[in-house]
């Protein structure tokens, strides 16, 4: 299983939101799922290689597009983002979102290596408990956006040490060594981009109504499972933390 994460900061509604948006792939899928992305590049955005007209969610969904398509009947931009959305489907692919607005949670990361922030613990917690229910026996590969040597570096020893020196299961669901690529050649950070930017517009207080439709196809691809205890309650990976 292939797991693609993202960042994004946002102001929505007055409120500084920041979210981590993921895509889970099935490895076996995602040779199609690329070829897939690059036919919806040449054919909407003109694209003649795969790295081409990178996708983002900041792009597919600013104002400007929504007033294109409602001045003109058509955005290049958001038909991109619409079939992206239905291929993510077509190739059995999960999304995930952490969101918060809480001030001491808002970075998302911690600067050091030897503590993973609750945002991203929470997210490898939902991407756990896909991979017991759903690919047990198998490996997942945490796959990040690159976004600075120091960073980045922090980021990856500190998610090595959770998973070397916690219990939990993690050695038998994940590959301790996370991969981080530039977005621009990576199709899955692509589709992570724009779940990490809708899945900011959870928060209740909105003011981007026309983002609706868009936020309620990304929700219908999440993933459900039951939480073990007593409760056993059923929970969707799309949340709020703080």
């Amino acid at each position: 299983m292939l797991f693609f994460i993202d960042e994004t900061w946002q102001t929505i509604a007055g409120r500084r939101v920041g979210a981590l948006g993921a895509v889970a792939i099935p490895q076996d899928q995602y040779n199609g799922f690329c070829a897939s992305l690059y036919a919806i590049k040449k054919k909407e955005l003109g694209a003649s290689e795969l790295m081409h007209s990178e996708i983002k969610g900041q792009s597919c969904f600013a104002k400007s597009a929504f007033k294109r398509q409602a001045l003109h009947g058509d955005s290049v931009l958001l038909k991109a983002a619409d079939r992206l959305l239905h291929i993510l489907a077509a190739y059995q692919a999960r999304v995930f979102v952490i969101w918060t607005t809480h001030p001491d949670l808002l970075t998302l990361r911690h600067a050091g290596t030897t503590k993973v922030s609750k945002p991203y613990k929470e997210l490898l917690f939902d991407f756990r408990a896909l991979m017991e229910n759903e690919a047990p026996g198998h490996l997942g590969s945490l796959n990040f956006d690159l976004r600075g040597t120091r960073a980045d570096e922090a980021t990856a020893g500190a998610i090595q040490n959770y998973m070397v020196r916690t219990r939990g299961g993690w050695e038998s669901h994940f590959l301790c060594v996370p991969n981080f690529t530039v977005s621009s050649v990576s199709p899955g950070l692509q589709a992570a981009d724009v779940i990490a930017y809708l899945g900011a517009h959870l928060v209740p207080e909105q003011d981007r109504p026309e983002l609706r439709p868009y936020v309620d196809r990304m929700r219908g691809l999440t993933y459900q499972f039951t939480r073990p205890g007593r409760s056993a309650r059923r929970t969707r990976t799309a949340r709020r933390v703080g």
